[in-house]
Formats: C-alpha cells, structure tokens, sequence
C-alpha cells in the first residue's frame, strides 16, 4: 500500500537537518518529530506558484522536503509518512473532506495498539498528536483543537480561536489507511484547479519555531509570542521578500516567480 518511499541516506540527511538523531517509538518521539519538523520546515504554496501548473513528481516532493523548502499537505505528509515509517512507526495516510470535499490528507499512527492522528502538512499549529478517543483539548499559536468521535471510523478535528465560544469543524477523517495515489485527482485539484483551495490565489509561509508561530498569509504576518498575536501588513514586493529573508531563511525560494504568477509583479 506504502507507494510515496524515501531511501536510508534521504531520511538520515531529514532528520540530521532537523536537528534529530534517533526518534523512539512513542508519543513523545513522535510530538518530538512533530516539533522539529515544524520548527524548521514551512507549510508552504510557494513551490505550486513558481512551478507550472501540474502535480509535483515524488522526485520534487522529496527535494523540497530535503533542502527544507517544505510544501503543502501533498508534499508534507506523504514525505512525513515515509519519514515516520523509516524510524519504526506503524503509519499510514488516511484522507480529510473539508466541508464534504475530500482536499486533505493527514497521518494515522499506531502505537501500543492506539491510533494517534498527526498532520505535519496544514496551516495550524497542530504541534501534538491527538491519541484518538481521548477527548483532550489542545492550545497553540492562538488556537484550540481537539478531535470529536462521529462514528466507529469517522473523526472531526475542530478548532476554536481565541475568544470564540463553539469549536468549528476543520475537516472529518476517517482511519482507514489509503496509498498516495488514492489522492492523485485532489493533489491535479489543488496544483491546477484555482477555485479547488486557496493555494494558487494568495502566498503562504508558516512554520512554528519554539512552539510559537511565524506565518505570512498573502501580505499580512503574523507573529505570536507568549500567547499573544500580532499582524502587520507587508508593502511591496521588497516587503515580502524581506519578510521571506528574515524568517524564512533555512532555505531559497523562487519567490518572484511565484508572485509573479498571482500577477504581483
């Protein structure tokens, strides 16, 4: 079923360049993978934008994980998955409908006989893995989320922001594993479709050093610290590619040409 592979010496040059050595086979190793990746490694569009419209090879999944470009959920989880099975986990890839549109992927893991749901690929700080039944709520970043039981298979992962009094469904789930290429037509969707998501209309960058957020979404960022958040327009293009220079710099991006393809420059 595992199609999306990544070789010995592709997942040691990851986990080197992420700072880890071994990852245990628990929780705590897998919140620890978590952290780092997404300390290091952006949720980002910027590669969908510069590249033509077409889905990414897993060659080009791989390179962009690799020199810590990052990517969306169709880079970022495939990518994690493998990662997850090199170090020992019992993982799969299992599909999420955002409002009854299959447009999301995330990860099962199975850990001393438990299913814990982890998403490495999504603009949120999901920064823990949620052991599924558990019924416990989360905080990063500003947000709250938790996962609720629909039926014996289906789960929701609701969020709630600050302030706010109901959770929000972000997408439903289910536990069953699929291949990537189950996703095949939602990635040619997300890569071709403008009207399919938001990621061919706008820019976004997020990663989430120290458990703390850092995130430019179109020309706004968005910086917390301590529990509060701070948003600042960016002007110009020179504005976001100081932005990009100044929090982004793990690695090069093509970012002219991407703005260049949303016509803004």
């Amino acid at each position: 079923m595992i199609e999306f592979e990544v070789n010995e010496n592709q997942a040691m040059s990851y986990l080197s360049s992420i700072g880890l050595d071994k990852i245990e086979c628990s929780p705590s190793g897998l919140q620890k993978l978590i952290r780092s990746s997404l300390s290091m490694v952006p949720f980002t569009n910027i590669m969908m934008l510069a590249r033509p419209r077409k889905p990414p090879t897993q060659e080009e999944i791989i390179d962009d994980m690799l020199s810590l470009r990052g990517g969306p959920c169709g880079h970022y989880n495939p990518f994690m998955n493998a990662i997850l099975r090199h170090c020992g986990f019992d993982s799969g890839l299992i599909p999420g409908w955002m409002r009854g549109e299959l447009s999301h992927m995330a990860i099962i893991v199975k850990i001393d006989g438990e299913n814990w749901w982890a998403d490495f690929g999504n603009g949120h700080p999901y920064l823990t893995p949620i052991r599924l039944g558990s019924g416990e709520i989360f905080r990063h970043a500003g947000l709250e989320y938790r996962i609720t039981n629909i039926s014996d298979w289906t789960y929701s992962l609701q969020h709630r922001k600050t302030g706010e009094e109901d959770f929000v469904e972000n997408y439903k789930f289910t536990t069953e594993r699929v291949p990537f290429s189950f996703f095949e037509e939602m990635v040619s969707l997300h890569y071709t479709s403008p009207g399919f998501g938001p990621f061919l209309e706008g820019i976004r960058f997020i990663r989430f050093p120290g458990g703390e957020m850092i995130a430019i979404r179109d020309k706004t960022v968005i910086i917390t610290s301590q529990g509060r958040v701070t948003k600042n327009r960016i002007t110009g293009i020179e504005g976001i590619e100081k932005v990009i220079k100044t929090h982004f710099s793990q690695a090069k991006y093509p970012l002219r040409d991407g703005l260049e393809a949303l016509g803004w420059c």
